[in-house]
């Protein structure tokens, strides 16, 4: 369940991203949490972590997109529920 929500989450951020004008580096966090999210099969990369990623995304949309910054809360916050 927690991982059919984290991607639900995840399609939500990138729809409301692709709504608004993002910056090439709001673009590339997005691709990291993404990165960490789809290859659950392999191990993650050791710098940044998920959460670690989610966290800075978070920093760089909440003046500019706070929509966005909103669902990647929502991000975080499945991910403390998880326990990650």
């Amino acid at each position: 369940m927690a991982d059919k929500e984290l991607h639900s989450l995840l399609e939500r951020l990138r729809a409301t991203m692709d709504e608004t004008e993002v910056s090439e580096q709001q673009r590339a966090l997005l691709a990291q949490v993404e990165y960490h999210l789809h290859n659950e099969g392999e191990p993650d990369p050791e710098e940044p972590s998920l959460r670690e990623s989610v966290e800075v995304l978070i920093e760089e949309l909440s003046v500019e997109h706070p929509r966005s910054a909103s669902v990647a809360r929502s991000i975080l916050e499945s991910l403390a529920s998880m326990g990650i």
